[in-house]
């Protein structure tokens, strides 16, 4: 294996908050308007968008921050402990952001039930199948990336904070399994049967969608493989669009992110995703360095990656 475990750690939450940035710039726009935009073929770095610097974040590393938080701050590694350490994270997340993160609407509701004293197994939307929480839950699959029945158990009680819906569940323990399998090395498109077998005990849905991965796969046309796993605003299509860009390209950060982060639609939400996967796999030093240095809070990253890595939870039946 190439890379030693703090490279793929620290590959991983900055590989989040680069995608998430590049990306950024491109999200709501159509895999056409993307390209009428930024000819020929898209971005190829970081650009400003909504008023913010090039290599900012969105809400989905602000919220990626806020779970690494919420699992280092709390008073033990109990299921309340940590549910209470994260219910603080993401109220003060919410006090802080802003609207030029485009923080999602179901993210905001259900922390405001947060704040409003509603249990945490209660204030999600409950209809509500956003990738909010597939976006975020990369931390956990770094720190619990030896249990992957807890990141199961875990995974499903952080997406109940804001989002209720079964397929925003499959999303959340998704991107944490996917991030704790590729710390090994693993490529994407092998896990592929294990995501589904896992996935289909939470979400038939989000499973059957995870088996388009492979069709779109045997397109020639990307613009047809991305019309096929959807945009990304649900769960099950940020998590189909991630995948798709690291099988595609499973050597290369650099052409990982630029996949994901000019597919249309969720463009940020999608290269969050896939550079916390592709970070995990192929590490720090796989990162072009001019991304490493522009992306906002690199240091702060950095921190929390090594932090997480140093992190040995003492696990219960969750």
């Amino acid at each position: 294996m190439n890379g030693s475990m703090k490279d793929r750690y620290e590959g991983c939450m900055l590989g989040l908050a680069i995608g998430d940035s590049i990306g950024a710039a491109t999200e709501f726009l159509s895999y056409d308007d993307i390209r009428r935009k930024f000819p020929p073929d898209g971005v190829q770095g970081f650009h400003p968008f909504r008023g913010m610097r090039p290599g900012s974040y969105t809400d989905d590393t602000e919220m990626s921050i806020a779970v690494a938080r919420g699992l280092l701050n709390a008073e033990d590694f109990g299921t309340e402990a940590i549910m209470e350490s994260m219910t603080k994270e993401f109220i003060a997340w919410r006090e802080n952001t802003s609207s030029s993160r485009s923080p999602g609407n179901t993210c905001i509701l259900g922390v405001l039930g947060l704040s409003s004293g509603k249990h945490w197994s209660e204030s999600g939307v409950a209809d509500s199948k956003g990738c909010g929480t597939a976006m975020r839950s990369a931390p956990l699959g770094l720190a619990y990336r030896h249990a992957l029945d807890a990141i199961t158990g875990l995974g499903s009680k952080i997406s109940l904070m804001t989002h209720g819906h079964p397929t925003a569940t499959a999303g959340s323990v998704a991107t944490a399994f996917l991030v704790a399998r590729s710390l090994d090395g693993t490529n994407t498109a092998d896990l592929h049967d294990e995501l589904v077998r896992r996935t289909r005990q939470i979400d038939e849905d989000f499973a059957i969608h995870m088996m388009l991965i492979p069709t779109a796969m045997a397109e020639e046309s990307s613009k047809v493989a991305h019309r096929i796993l959807g945009d990304g605003w649900v769960a099950e299509e940020a998590v189909a669009g991630a995948i798709y860009a690291n099988a595609k390209h499973p050597t290369s950060f650099r052409d990982i992110i630029l996949e994901a982060a000019n597919s249309g639609g969720d463009t940020d939400s999608k290269a969050c995703i896939a550079g916390a996967i592709a970070g995990a796999r192929l590490g720090r030093e796989a990162i072009p360095s001019g991304w490493i240095e522009g992306v906002e809070d690199g240091e702060l990253l950095t921190t929390l990656a090594n932090k997480l890595l140093k992190l040995q939870p003492k696990l219960e039946e969750i």
